[in-house]
């Protein structure tokens, strides 16, 4: 194989004026067709349309095609075609085309792949950058290995552009792996004149590239994949279409793979585990922390598009378009973790809004009853509620324990979900229940509503929104009208609104730390979840009867919704009650939230009914009665759970997981609960199964923190919250800013999301 080319000047992967001096050296392109010649067409117009001229040669192997293929190709002036009068398989076709190669690289690709902008100057760069590396690859759409990255596209146009988004050639993005697919593979031909061509045993293919990159790294070069190159898969379409015969292949491979090498395929090429310490509590190869990093990525550039498309529409004049695209990029900013947690140009959008509304929008009057004259008014804001409790139970705790003042509740977006005793509450304390949601208005008209009834009737304006809410921060945005504070129910996600606001009320100091750190807010208060006096504690004994438990026995108790212990690395809270009830033969666990079927059936029945299940139970008290202690959810704990349990009198522990906001340290300073490692963690519980006298008084200990904390003084408290308030509303600055980088707990956060199906949701 001999090297052509010479030094040209080729415009750089970030698509700016700045160009850099290559050596664009001749490039062997192989692919192999057999039929499907719509595939072959764009493939090969593909590189054609996004490759240096005269950076590359194609050589097709066409295997027998019998669709047309062999005729289109022979018609084509640029390919150097290899007719074979049989399908010769992949490897053996693959090594015939690099018999007759002149490049000094080697380009294996499928013939259902599109090529895109810069696609094979990135690999290049890569490939050449150092002697050792023997051969490099690009992520897809499509691929097993970790190799595809998130995207969404409908169109061939609008997969170019996120390629074009992707392709920065990035050394911060090539990453050492252990094995690459051979879909698109780019290997040195000196490597490929060292170590021999393609193993053809493996015809018609199939494990060939797990064979090929152990020989490589067996010879002592590296492989890389390059996240910073991206092109389109199809995938499998050569064998798509017989599933049972290529899984048959598959299997035959493999066994041929370990007759070879004397292990399986990936036992020869292990994976590195993340560099990252804390990542490596929550994955275990450095890949996967890659990919969700590219997660992040992903979902970063949707938030930003359509914050770029928002300010257009402002731009333009369209208010109610730049809103409704702010809320949809807020959805998509909470579901689907950007790696930051406010956005400061998101702001900025409802913030020109908010400037603009008095002007340019009219909205009907509500009538709302005279304000109290001897009570402060507080109108809580609310874009949707819960029967199941939460945030809208949190409201209703604030209506009722604040008896010194009146409050009104009204709804922004969705009152359909609402409980019946959420505006029980608000009418009990002298106050109103009002909906937006239900008055046809636009969302700007309803933020016009929303300030001019704050202003003529309330002192106090508490907004509990959802993350995706833009009609308080536009309602707000503006100076003058009633204190507004922002209580920050979600404080673990991406959220929109404290741009708006006099003061932001933390529920936990972890939120708090969130808040100063990652969103830009200096003023913020602790105030700590309203609880009421738990119920009477029934007779412990009888209420283990009740549920089939001997007296004899120690219940631990967890409450939380499923999709808090989905596992996620070290953070597996299944495997952590097998390990419980392994080590304990006196322990029965209760876990109310998931159902009692598949996994949580099987783990019943592996332990012989000391693990169970009880699905979702909307009265806790037998639970409570019989438990002796109660485990913290992980990887995500379930704050308020805990809190009840601590404040009847059940003793606490859990694991701290490395994402802080989703660890619940629930009486921090005064009792210890959660414990930074597994040992530490049994080293507690080893005490609190062993020892009756020591399980009461921490229970009790635990007890009197928390009442007095969330209970008895915390009217007190929010006494402090309310004194922390101006006279009058003065949103603060907010700063032109670029939103911030991600961090390691940021990918953690987003592989979470992903893990249980938070970021495929979205709100009502």
């Amino acid at each position: 194989m001999s090297c052509l080319g010479d030094s040209k000047q080729i415009e750089d992967s970030k698509g700016t004026a700045e160009y850099k001096t290559i050596k664009q050296a001749l490039t062997s392109i192989i692919i192999l067709t057999y039929n499907k010649l719509d595939y072959n067409k764009l493939c090969i117009e593909s590189i054609r349309k996004y490759t240096e001229v005269d950076s590359y040669e194609i050589i097709v192997v066409d295997n027998n095609s019998s669709d047309g293929t062999a005729e289109w190709l022979q018609s084509q002036p640029d390919i150097r075609l290899i007719k074979n009068d049989e399908n010769v398989g992949f490897p053996a076709g693959c090594n015939q085309g690099i018999k007759v190669a002149h490049g000094d690289s080697i380009l294996l690709l499928n013939n259902d792949t599109i090529v895109t902008p810069h696609w094979l100057a990135n690999l290049k760069r890569c490939l050449f950058s150092s002697n050792d590396i023997g051969a490099v690859g690009a992520v897809t759409n499509s691929c097993s290995n970790f190799q595809c990255i998130p995207c969404e596209y409908s169109s061939i146009d609008e997969m170019i552009g996120v390629a074009r988004q992707v392709n920065n050639s990035n050394p911060e993005l090539w990453e050492n792996r252990a094995r690459l697919v051979g879909y698109c593979m780019l290997i040195k031909a000196e490597i490929i004149n060292e170590i021999g061509l393609l193993e053809e045993n493996f015809s018609p293919g199939n494990y060939e590239d797990d064979d090929y990159c152990l020989r490589i790294r067996n010879a002592g070069y590296r492989l890389v994949l390059c996240w910073d190159t991206f092109i389109h898969h199809f995938g499998s379409i050569s064998f798509g279409e017989q599933a049972t015969q290529y899984n048959s292949l598959l299997e035959t491979n493999k066994r041929k793979f370990i007759e070879k090498w004397g292990l399986p395929p990936h036992a020869v090429a292990p994976y590195e585990p993340p560099q990252d310490l804390i990542a490596r509590k929550w994955f275990t190869y450095q890949h996967e922390f890659s990919f969700y990093k590219q997660w992040i990525e992903n979902a970063r550039r949707k938030f930003l598009s359509l914050i770029d498309q928002a300010e257009f529409a402002l731009l333009t004049g369209n208010l109610e378009k730049a809103v409704v695209l702010v809320k949809q990029a807020a959805d998509s900013g909470h579901h689907s973790h950007p790696g930051f947690f406010i956005s400061p140009r998101l702001e900025l959008v409802l913030r020109k809004v908010a400037q603009k509304l008095s002007d340019r929008v009219m909205a009907p009057v509500m009538i709302a009853q005279p304000k109290s004259t001897d009570k402060r008014n507080v109108l809580h804001v609310i874009s949707q509620g819960y029967y199941s409790g939460g945030h809208t139970r949190l409201v209703e705790r604030w209506i009722s324990m604040d008896s010194a003042s009146t409050h009104s509740v009204i709804v922004t977006l969705n009152s359909t979900t609402n409980p019946p005793w959420l505006m029980e509450a608000a009418i009990q304390s002298g106050g109103w229940y009002n909906t937006l949601d239900t008055t046809n208005l636009s969302l700007c008209q309803r933020a016009k509503m929303l300030r001019d009834v704050a202003t003529t009737w309330a002192d106090l304006v508490v907004l509990h929104i959802h993350p995706h809410d833009p009609i308080a921060p536009i309602a707000f945005g503006v100076a003058g009208g009633p204190p507004v504070v922002f209580l920050n129910h979600a404080d673990h996600a991406f959220t929109i609104g404290m741009s708006a606001v006099d003061l932001v009320a933390e529920l936990r100091t972890a939120g708090q730390l969130l808040s100063m750190a990652r969103r830009n807010t200096t003023k913020s208060s602790i105030l700590p979840i309203p609880l009421k006096l738990p119920k009477q504690l029934q007779n412990k004994q009888l209420s283990k009867q009740a549920l089939g438990i001997g007296e004899d026995k120690i219940v631990f108790l967890t409450i939380a919704t499923p999709y808090k212990l989905v596992p996620c690395g070290e953070y597996n809270f299944i495997n952590l009650l097998r390990e419980i009830v392994k080590r304990y033969d006196n322990v029965e666990v209760l876990v109310v939230g998931p159902a009692d079927s598949g996994e949580w059936a099987q783990l019943k029945s592996e332990s012989n009914g000391r693990i169970r299940a009880f699905g979702i139970q909307y009265d806790l008290s037998l639970f409570h009665s019989a438990a002796d202690v109660y485990l913290v959810s992980m990887p995500m704990g379930s704050l308020t759970a805990a809190l009840e349990a601590g404040a009847s009198g059940i003793p606490v522990v859990g694991l701290t997981v490395n994402v802080e906001t989703l660890s619940v340290d629930i009486a921090p300073g005064t009792v210890e609960t959660l414990f930074n490692s597994l040992d530490e963690l049994f080293v507690a519980i080893d005490r609190l199964v062993s020892d009756e006298a020591f399980r009461s008084n921490q229970g009790d200990y635990l007890k009197a923190a928390i009442l007095q904390n969330h209970y008895l003084g915390w009217t007190e408290q929010l006494s402090t919250l309310y004194s922390l308030l101006p006279a009058s509303h003065y949103p603060a600055e907010i700063l032109d800013s670029k939103e911030q980088d991600a961090a390691s707990s940021d990918v953690s956060w987003a592989y979470f999301q992903h893990r249980c199906g938070l970021s495929y949701s979205s709100f009502g």
